[in-house]
């Protein structure tokens, strides 16, 4: 089970639809100081074609599960929540193919750093949020050790956890699950456009952080804009893509990704050619794949004790 599926059978490239013409929105100059800190809570080196379907640039495909803290005057904001410290023990819960799907992806991880402690070496005793970019286990795997501390998502994503709460097909974990149970609340997405979507979340209704819907990965994965400086702005986007060369490739994840992880593979498909037309629209604006430790690293530096790295303010 440990061993991974043959490297012949990720490389089958998937056609890319084109996105529809879509007006763009430019995101707003930056007007509030804010600070993003890249905590690596685990990871793993696995060959690049894992990471994007056809013929990979990357040799490797160096693997992070982030969390991002913000730090705004208003408050310290969690994107996704990295992996579990007790990962091990909680999908013994799942049934044969969980385990199996889980072996071959967020159980590879290496442990890093614990988030907790991550949190309180940059002075963060409690969160206003956990903001999350879907309900995958090395997304929400810290959600368990901030007792109290509200999950934001999108109304599908907290559907989908309330169907797992009651009828389990190993989507998430259920701990995970149990976890979020009561502290659950919906993203409201307002018809404005931004980018080049039609919906938009503004958390502090300053331009800052602006969370959009990408549905594919799972039913309510969102993307979200981090517009810290005029040359430090970035796009958190999930799952939706692996590596960041996809985009310049025009291509989405390996066939391997895509089959155990995709709830809806041609929706996700189609939101990598949204992705694809953004890059055109904004290329300065820097596509950041929740996974792809490479561009963490040049965006932020290497992660070194006793902190995490630090962009901003």
């Amino acid at each position: 089970m440990k061993k991974l599926l043959p490297l012949l059978l990720l490389t089958a490239c998937a056609t890319l639809p084109d996105a529809a013409p879509h007006a763009f929105v430019p995101l707003p100059s930056p007007v509030t100081p804010i600070e993003v800190c890249w905590i690596d809570t685990g990871g793993v080196s696995v060959p690049g074609g894992y990471g994007a379907a056809g013929s990979t640039q990357a040799q490797t495909w160096e693997v992070t599960s982030p969390a991002l803290l913000i730090r705004h005057p208003k408050g310290d904001l969690l994107l996704d929540s990295g992996i579990s410290e007790k990962a091990e023990e909680e999908h013994r819960e799942l049934g044969a193919w969980g385990r199996f799907v889980f072996s071959q992806t967020a159980g590879r991880n290496i442990p890093r750093r614990k988030l907790t402690d991550a949190l309180a070496a940059l002075g963060v005793t409690k969160p206003m949020a956990v903001l999350l970019s879907h309900v995958h286990a090395d997304h929400a795997g810290g959600v368990s050790t901030l007792p109290g501390v509200p999950v934001w998502l999108a109304a599908e994503e907290q559907r989908l956890v309330e169907t797992e709460l009651k009828h389990p097909r190993d989507v998430m974990m259920p701990a995970h699950a149990r976890a979020m149970e009561g502290r659950m609340v919906p993203i409201s997405f307002e018809s404005v456009p931004f980018a080049n979507q039609d919906e938009r979340f503004d958390v502090f209704g300053d331009g800052s952080v602006v969370v959009v819907p990408m549905p594919g990965h799972t039913p309510g994965s969102i993307a979200t804009f981090v517009n810290v400086s005029p040359t430090f702005r970035f796009v958190h986007v999930g799952d939706i893509i692996s590596l960041q060369e996809s985009i310049d490739r025009r291509v989405g994840k390996s066939w391997l990704m895509r089959t155990l992880t995709d709830e809806d593979e041609e929706a996700t498909a189609a939101q990598v050619a949204k992705l694809v037309q953004l890059h055109e629209a904004d290329p300065d604006l820097v596509i950041l794949p929740a996974h792809d430790r490479s561009v963490y690293v040049r965006l932020f530096g290497e992660d070194a004790e006793p902190l995490p790295p630090c962009r901003g303010r």
